[in-house]
């Protein structure tokens, strides 16, 4: 990458030595105001060139007349000297400031030649007009050296998939370990199926089992299965299906499944005992199994995120060519250097750039600057990722810039824990991603207090790490219910109910497990979402409800706990809240949360037998 760089700018500097000679060799109207234009736009780029002070130097020896060079050594000194300056002064030049200090130097020049003599009218013109020219020409060359690299050295490039952080010898490795993890994958949900053994006859396995231990070991044995009056086997039988349906020992014995048998408070005992074993191995071979079945799913989800980090997103830079040009010359006005600049395409169709930026000088130039040089180029308005930095330093930094969302959302919340309680069983997070998506979480952990807390915030945390890790949704989901599972042996559960908003589209998908309704408040009116699932946690598979609705301007997203409507007393309690909800007018999302919870309150008697949770959040057009 070095060595193509290099060979690169060396090239560009042989190019620049060329055009120097070729300013050297046309004059216009008896001036040659290509040369100073020419160098006054190459020093604005702040990088020493010797070919082009060679090529300056024989284009002007070779062509021009003794008073032609000595003149215009005099205004490349004064010109190359007042950029200097301006640059020391400002930290950052744009071609015009770069033109007029030109056009002031040729200006100076001219006049101080001319007050030796008595220049008339036509020399005062010509003297303007060459100043004016040298201005002009100033520009021009400045965004052609912006330019013409970007066309020149992307010449060829087709658009690609590519990540940018992999290079492709660590995409090959990355795609084995993704097929590695989908392997093992299936092969521990081959290792999940039962057994046939498991779910065999219990009572016929309890059978074998007492006969051996009871009646072979006694005396009597012969006598009781050579007795054809008396079938021992069938009794027994009876007596096991009684300990299968969990009758208890005394209720068995009473019953005398086997009469004239000695041992038969004996054999009772033994065959619970024997089915206590029995349901406690079925219950670990269960867990055995549920466990195989989570360790499946995370290394399916590690297969699918390996797979997902190789594929990366389009490199579209071919397709921006002249905006990536346009962006050079923006942000080296602003005292911005920019290198290894590229405009990738995500998979919702929108942009984002990724590029090396330090400032020309040691100061800090705040990185609004950068995004709105960016933002011009590109003619569409971008933002900085949420690590951006504030202030771009003379060390080069990567900056990740993403296009602007068409929406923004604003939340409120409003909370009351249960009575007697010192601590709410609810918890919530609010999360802002790079891709223009905004996720709202709300969990209630079973019961209340500290267990409860600790249940909901473990779902919450979890859910929010794995979305910032890059998971998609629906895997990040299936990442935390395994969790949930594999920490739950207090069967201690915790509902979910997830929003995620596109702020691009509008684009509303839910995703509830055991939640409480979801309530949208529209211009015309309030529709809920209800959920009829199994908390996180209770299920190896949780049974993922999903919705997708589309929001739009001025609409509100109301998301509850189960103690919110429980204990409204009253038939249908959503279309009760749904009311509530509608009543109340306001734009802002805090008052609203807080004025469903002052209304709700009237309904309990202001007694919060459960804990209470509402969190609001506005959506509106920028």
């Amino acid at each position: 990458m070095q060595t193509n760089t290099t060979w690169k700018m060396n090239l560009w500097r042989g190019i620049s030595g060329c055009a120097g000679i070729l300013c050297s060799m046309f004059p216009v109207m008896g001036c040659y105001p290509l040369v100073p234009a020419y160098v006054a736009a190459v020093s604005i780029e702040q990088q020493k060139n010797v070919w082009l002070y060679i090529g300056i130097a024989i284009g002007m020896a070779r062509f021009m007349g003794l008073a032609d060079v000595v003149k215009y050594m005099f205004v490349l000194i004064l010109g190359v000297l007042g950029i200097r300056f301006y640059l020391w002064a400002n930290r950052k030049i744009g071609g015009w400031a770069a033109g007029i200090i030109a056009a002031m130097a040729t200006m100076a020049m001219n006049i101080s030649g001319m007050l030796l003599l008595m220049p008339d009218r036509n020399e005062l013109v010509a003297a303007c007009s060459e100043s004016i020219m040298v201005l002009g020409l100033t520009v021009l060359f400045h965004y052609l050296i912006v330019f013409l690299p970007e066309f020149l050295f992307r010449i060829g490039e087709t658009p690609q998939m590519q990540t940018e952080v992999l290079p492709q010898d660590t995409d090959a490795r990355m795609e084995a370990f993704a097929a590695a993890f989908g392997g093992l994958s299936d092969t521990f949900t081959s290792l999940s199926r039962p057994k046939k053994a498991v779910q065999g006859d219990e009572v016929g396995l309890l059978q074998r089992e007492i006969t051996g231990k009871m009646c072979a070991s006694c005396d009597g044995c012969a006598l009781c299965w050579n007795n054809n009056a008396f079938s021992p086997a069938e009794n027994i039988r009876q007596m096991l299906l009684a300990v299968v349906a969990h009758k208890t020992k005394e209720e068995i014995v009473q019953q005398e499944y086997i009469t004239d048998c000695p041992n038969y408070p004996g054999m009772v005992e033994e065959a619970v005992n024997a089915f206590s074993r029995l349901e406690l191995n079925r219950a670990w071979y269960a867990r055995l199994m549920e466990n195989r079945i989570m360790i499946a799913q995370q290394l399916d989800a590690m297969a699918d995120m390996m797979g997902e980090w190789v594929r990366g997103n389009e490199c579209v830079d071919t397709r921006y060519r002249i905006q990536l040009a346009r962006m050079q010359l923006e942000v080296k006005e602003r005292g911005l250097i920019v290198n290894n600049a590229h405009v990738f395409r995500e998979e919702n169709g929108h942009l984002y750039i990724r590029a090396e930026v330090a400032a020309k000088w040691g100061g800090g130039i705040p990185v609004r600057n950068y995004i709105k040089a960016v933002s011009g180029a590109m003619g569409r308005k971008f933002r900085g990722g949420k690590d951006t930095r504030a202030l771009i330093t003379s060390d080069p930094v990567s900056i990740l810039l993403y296009e602007e969302n068409t929406f923004y959302v604003l939340s409120g919340i409003a909370s009351r824990k249960k009575d007697q309680s010192t601590i709410s069983g609810d918890n919530f997070s609010m999360l802002s991603m790079d891709d223009g998506q905004y996720v709202v979480a709300l969990s209630d952990g079973m019961g209340s207090g500290a267990e409860a807390s600790q249940e909901s915030e473990m779902v919450v945390e979890l859910l929010d790490k794995f979305l910032e890790a890059g998971f998609r949704k629906e895997t990040a989901i299936k990442m935390m219910n395994s969790a949930m599972v594999l920490q739950g042996e207090n069967n201690k559960f915790s509902t979910l109910d997830l929003a995620s908003i596109d702020l691009y589209s509008g684009k509303l998908a839910l995703s509830k497990i055991g939640a409480a309704a979801t309530f949208i408040k529209h211009k015309d009116g309030v529709e809920w979402i209800a959920s009829s699932s199994l908390p996180a946690g209770a299920e190896c598979e949780p049974a993922l409800e999903q919705t997708e609705r589309t929001l739009e301007n001025g609409d509100f997203l109301v998301m509850v706990t189960d103690g919110v409507v429980e204990y409204l007393h009253v038939k249908e309690p959503e279309e009760t809240l749904s009311g509530i909800i509608e009543e109340i007018t306001t734009e802002n999302a805090g008052v609203l949360a807080k004025s469903i919870m002052d209304r709700v309150m009237l309904f309990t008697g202001g007694h919060a037998k459960d804990d209470m949770t509402i969190l609001v959040t506005g959506f509106w057009k920028k």
